[in-house]
């Protein structure tokens, strides 16, 4: 009896020990799945944010690859560029629109790129650079001023040479022959007068001079012993020019003087088209052929050699550019003394592309009147009228009867009768297509907007 009852505590005492054991076992089993489930959904979480960080890079990087590519081609100006551009790259799509603030001339780029429920932005703003200044209707070097009688000048004027007039040559505006050599001669002047010695002019405005010659009227005050003003330099240097032809050369088309398009040394275009960032190893001739010849200017032109218009062709700056300038870059650097010149033979029209700080330049490198030669860089003798501007760092500008131009850079400068040159406020801040007279300031670079 004694021992049926040990046995039932026996068989007792191990089912409360194999219930014990048993809820060990489903608390432990569910301990660890609950610990096996938190770890997983950590684990998971921790690989969801990691694919997201490493998506998010990669639109980072897509959206800033997009953007400094748009920066590229609005500062060089020498691609292609749409007002909306896409670019997809692995698995990554980036959008990136450009829009400019003409009022003040500010270029604004938003980029945004996204790859799954990543997105990630960029912004920048380029603000247009103040570009080659030229401050002068006028502005010569040693060789000096000549403006004939009945030729008007609505501008200031700026010689490190003498500046010289006939008859009724008018200048509305100050005028400045710098230096101990200054000398005006035959001048009626609006403004302000400014020379070593002045000689038989008249000026609304006030004189400053060391020297009175002749018969003078003065309405203003006269300063006598005044101090020379200093002499001053081009608007545009020789590295600047260089620049340019540098980005013709990388990114243009070339016209060798072995093509048979140069086999005469002239190549000629006579039919309407659009040209820029062209180079010509020879003479170039733009003709007018038919009722008329449109040459549209989408980037510069350099010429190794003569360059000259015929017939009157009309020659306008592509739209597209907005308020940068083109020029006509005429340098044959192994002839400036005999070659390197421009010639207008017949009416020309210069248009800039509709804003009101675009003209075409016609630079000529021709280094003849500073090595006291008589070859003349710019000849403009017969009618050109428009948008455009004269320069010749070394050489001498002709300028013919009748002739309308907006600016007039050069070593040595004659103004013939009946002409007027008229300075425009556009001229500055005269933005080019490349080099550092287009440049850009970045005024802002930052992510998302």
């Amino acid at each position: 009896m004694k021992f049926l009852m040990n046995k039932k505590q026996l068989l007792k005492t191990t089912k409360q020990r194999g219930a014990a054991m048993l809820t060990f076992v489903l608390f432990f089993a569910f301990a660890t799945s609950s610990m096996m489930f938190i770890l997983g959904k950590s684990v998971f979480s921790d690989l969801k944010h990691f694919n997201h960080l490493v998506d998010s890079k990669r639109a980072y990087m897509i959206s800033e690859s997009l953007t400094e590519d748009v920066v590229y081609r609005l500062v060089y100006g020498i691609f292609d560029l749409d007002e909306t551009e896409v670019l997809t790259f692995d698995g990554v799509t980036a959008i990136s629109t450009s829009s400019l603030d003409v009022a003040a001339d500010i270029y604004s780029i938003d980029t945004a790129s996204s790859i799954g429920v990543v997105w990630r932005k960029s912004y920048v703003e380029l603000a247009i650079g103040s570009g080659s200044s030229f401050n002068y209707g006028l502005q010569a070097g040693n060789g000096g001023i000549h403006v004939a009688n009945s030729a008007s000048i609505i501008g200031n004027v700026y010689a490190n040479g003498p500046v010289t007039g006939a008859g009724s040559a008018t200048i509305y505006g100050d005028v400045v022959s710098a230096g101990p050599a200054g000398y005006i001669n035959d001048i009626y002047a609006t403004g302000t007068v400014y020379a070593n010695t002045i000689e038989d002019i008249e000026a609304d405005g006030d004189a400053y001079y060391e020297t009175a010659l002749g018969s003078n009227t003065i309405s203003g005050t006269s300063y006598a012993t005044s101090s020379n003003l200093a002499t001053t330099s081009f608007p545009i240097s020789t590295t600047t020019i260089q620049e340019w032809k540098d980005a013709v050369a990388d990114y243009g088309t070339v016209i060798a003087s072995t093509d048979p398009a140069c086999s005469s040394g002239t190549y000629t275009i006579d039919t309407s088209l659009t040209i820029g960032y062209l180079k010509v190893e020879c003479n170039l001739d733009i003709r007018k052929t038919g009722p008329s010849t449109v040459i549209t200017l989408d980037g510069p032109i350099w010429v190794e050699g003569d360059l000259s218009f015929t017939q009157g062709p009309d020659i306008e700056v592509d739209s597209s550019l907005g308020r940068r300038s083109v020029q006509f870059i005429v340098d044959n650097e192994s002839d400036r003394l005999t070659s390197s010149r421009v010639e207008i033979r017949n009416s020309t029209n210069f248009t800039g592309s509709g804003d009101y700080r675009s003209y075409i330049m016609l630079l000529s490198m021709n280094e003849s009147a500073e090595s006291s030669g008589s070859e003349i860089a710019i000849d403009v003798s017969q009618s050109a009228n428009g948008a455009v501007v004269a320069y010749a760092p070394s050489g001498l500008i002709e300028i013919g009867n009748g002739i309308d131009l907006r600016e007039i850079t050069g070593y040595q400068i004659n103004i013939a009768q009946n002409t007027d040159v008229i300075y425009e406020e556009g001229l500055a801040s005269l933005l080019f297509t490349s080099g550092p007279g287009g440049e850009y300031i970045l005024d802002e670079w930052r992510q998302g907007r």
